[in-house]
């Protein structure tokens, strides 16, 4: 919202005088402040920077000498340029002038018509004026605007999102460790922004007044602001300049828009705690497939702390069991209070995650999603990626014992994956995590690679074949279970489970001889099929695997409140 020196020159009353810029062209989009008409040979060190002089020139008619220093004086107060009227004192401005103009890097206009400098001061101020007007009330516009986000209770990516299409720029929002909270801005051009981002955060951005809107002229530049919160740095604003160029307005907005971003920082209960956010935002879109190339995830990642790029990539699926909440049913502040606490316990847990896997020199994108806490872990050099994924459950586990919390951890681990494939080994994880938890064999942290068959049939449970071979085998089961008091499928998974043999499966059950074999010839009446034959036991046992697959991937499961219910 400037105006420049080149625009100037196109005013009516200028265009009328025929200008001709004999020295500084390549600086005629230098902002003009203010004009200012003088006739005064020592009028530089009244003025302030960003003037445009215009003269006729007869304070300076004398020697070659007066007039380089008349252009070096104004040169070093950093003038915008300098008209000169040609006809009155000079035909044609001295060489020495021109040469002097030429070097010091300032431009300067002959004027070959007579012109009422009036006429000029008045059209350029008042183009100043009404500009400074826009931009006043275009600032004050999207003011209005942030304040109503802000009242409608809008979130921080909200705001940095509109912020980016107000500016036509991105815009970053990191903490005060430089870890990129939010961006904002095309596409297109994220990934390299992210790509330098630590380097660009940490040169050039000196504070050199609070409060103060500041420039970095780095690649790209940008225009950054402080946020305090309660007389404490929390992080900064960035306006980075990658499509549209800064100006005057975009700082006058990067100042209200530190200003509304402070705001909602305040009414953020956990302002603190808003990098963690962002990396369970980060890992949110790891589990829907929705962030980018792995190159792009890689930077994102790096840019919250996590440096993936430097080792093995694994997925770590943890939940942790609780015991059944003590108050009465009903009582919903009981309830919101103890759903509060275990939100806290599970935050607590991430944390330990994350610290284990950075004692052991291992990169960890850490976040909540849903019951369970997902962690994308690098695990550098050729150490065993089972003895460094349990070493971690057991130290996170060993802390949350130290804290008092009786919550017990338990683990899915994924097989080695790559950035690209992270949606997939987050399936392997948590299957790993549902089905070994079923499991009696005591142990804390489960691999996918050990599952067996269920690696098969989680590869079918990616379409709809697995769904229709479950129902195909076990629909005569599930719609008498639907329907009936005593459940059926509970007592064919222990006979499968025990491949056949009635006298494990009765001290499983806990029921006498003639309940299991009344309950074994009601599944084969159902069934319509021998349960002593080999072929279909392994059949119903792939479908009841598959069953179990099929109910883990449904939204909510795993969730579960009551006694040894995850957190």
């Amino acid at each position: 919202m400037t105006l420049s020196l080149r625009e100037i020159l196109e005013l009516e009353p200028l265009r009328r005088a025929r200008p001709q810029v004999l020295a500084g062209r390549d600086h005629l989009n230098e902002a003009v402040r203010w004009v200012h008409v003088t006739e005064l040979p020592d009028i530089a060190y009244l003025l302030r920077g960003g003037e445009l002089l215009l003269t006729t020139g007869m304070a300076i008619a004398g020697s070659s000498h007066v007039q380089q220093s008349y252009i070096a004086d104004l040169a070093a107060a950093k003038v915008a340029g300098v008209i000169v009227e040609l006809g009155r004192t000079f035909r044609r401005l001295p060489d020495a002038m021109v040469e002097a103009a030429e070097s010091a890097r300032l431009p300067l206009v002959a004027l070959e018509r007579e012109t009422r400098f009036v006429e000029v001061t008045e059209a350029v101020h008042r183009e100043i004026i009404n500009r400074q007007y826009e931009l006043l009330r275009r600032a004050e516009q999207v003011n209005r605007e942030l304040t109503e986000l802000i009242l409608s209770g809008a979130g921080l990516g909200r705001i940095v999102g509109r912020l980016a299409e107000v500016f036509d720029d991105h815009v970053v929002l990191e903490d005060d460790a430089h870890q990129v909270v939010e961006i904002a801005g095309v596409n297109e051009g994220r990934g390299e922004v992210l790509a330098g981002w630590d380097e660009h955060a940490r040169s050039g951005h000196h504070e050199v007044e609070r409060g103060a809107v500041h420039r970095h002229d780095g690649a790209p530049r940008c225009m950054w602001m402080t946020l305090w919160l309660r007389h404490q740095p929390w992080g900064r604003l960035h306006v980075l300049e990658t499509r549209s160029r800064l100006d005057d307005i975009t700082e006058l907005l990067v100042d209200r828009a530190a200003a509304a971003l402070s705001l909602t920082l305040l009414s953020e209960k956990d302002a603190a705690h808003l990098a963690d956010r962002a990396r369970s935002a980060l890992v949110g879109e790891v589990v829907s497939g929705r962030y980018g190339t792995g190159a792009d995830f890689l930077r994102r990642a790096r840019s919250l702390g996590a440096d993936l790029a430097g080792g093995r990539l694994v997925v770590l699926a943890v939940q942790t069991s609780w015991p059944a909440p003590a108050h009465a049913a009903g009582d919903h502040v009981a309830a919101t209070s103890e759903e509060a606490r275990r939100l806290a316990v599970r935050a607590a847990v991430a944390a330990d995650v994350r610290q284990a896997a950075t004692e052991r020199a291992c990169g960890a994108l850490v976040g909540l999603m849903g019951a369970h806490i997902l962690a994308v872990l690098a695990v550098p050099g050729a150490r065993s990626l089972t003895g460094v994924l349990e070493d971690v459950i057991d130290q996170a586990a060993s802390r949350a014992k130290g804290r008092g919390e009786p919550a017990e951890l338990a683990a899915g681990t994924s097989g080695e994956t790559s950035a690209d494939s992270l949606p997939k080994a987050v399936e392997e994880a948590t299957a790993a995590l549902g089905i070994g938890r079923r499991s009696a064999d005591g142990r804390r942290v489960h691999h996918f690679a050990e599952l067996g068959t269920y690696q098969l049939l989680l590869r079918l449970a990616q379409g709809p074949e697995l769904a229709r071979f479950v129902d195909s085998e076990l629909r005569a089961v599930l719609n008498h279970d639907a329907r009936a008091r005593t459940r059926l499928l509970p007592t064919l998974t222990a006979y499968l489970e025990h491949a056949g043999r009635k006298a494990d499966t009765i001290r499983a059950l806990g029921v006498q001889r003639r309940t299991l074999y009344a309950r074994l010839e009601r599944l084969e009446t159902l069934l319509g099929r021998s349960l002593e034959l080999q072929d279909t036991r392994t059949r119903l046992t792939l479908a009841v695997q598959g069953l179990t697959l099929l109910r883990d991937r449904q939204p909510g499961a795993g969730g579960g409140t009551g006694a040894g219910g995850d957190v």
